[in-house]
């Protein structure tokens, strides 16, 4: 289930991470606009999720070697941080718009910038359950085998 779980966030995130990117490269490029401080808020989530993808990218096959007992390849630790930080920023993207929808009041009014938070706060939340779960999946993995080896090194006593 796990192996799924990771092909369907590649398919979430690579659309949801390269939005604000493009969408900021089209004002800028067709729209003429000048380049605010603020513009860099959705670089950055595009850079996030670029590296979110490669993160799960890299570690699509970590739950299919759980289950045969392999040896698991390593993942940077800044991929690691990186894809936290995608989700929680995507988490708090999510949670900021709808402070701002509910301050605004009319929530009717709103429905097609709900069609585009409710992924945002889905993506986020999944990015972190999955990337704090496999952690935890990898620590009981490496238990296990340092348990196994422990094991094979004492043998039978009789």
């Amino acid at each position: 289930m796990g192996h799924i779980q990771k092909i369907m966030l590649l398919f979430v995130v690579v659309p949801l991470a390269l939005f604000p990117g493009g969408l900021i490269s089209y004002v800028l490029l067709f729209e003429k606009l000048t380049f605010e401080y603020t513009m860099w808020i959705p670089i950055g989530m595009t850079a996030f999720g670029v590296c979110s993808f490669i993160f799960h990218f890299k570690t699509k096959s970590f739950y299919k070697l759980l289950k045969q007992q392999s040896a698991i390849p390593t993942v940077e630790p800044l991929f690691w941080v990186l894809d936290i930080a995608f989700g929680i920023i995507y988490l708090g993207m999510s949670l900021y718009l709808i402070y701002l929808m509910s301050s605004l009041g009319n929530w009717s009014e709103y429905a097609i910038i709900l069609a585009f938070i409710i992924p945002l706060f889905i993506t986020g939340i999944w990015t972190l359950l999955e990337a704090f779960y496999l952690n935890k999946m990898i620590q009981i993995h490496k238990f296990a085998n340092r348990h196994a080896e422990i094991e094979e090194i004492k043998g039978d006593a009789f």
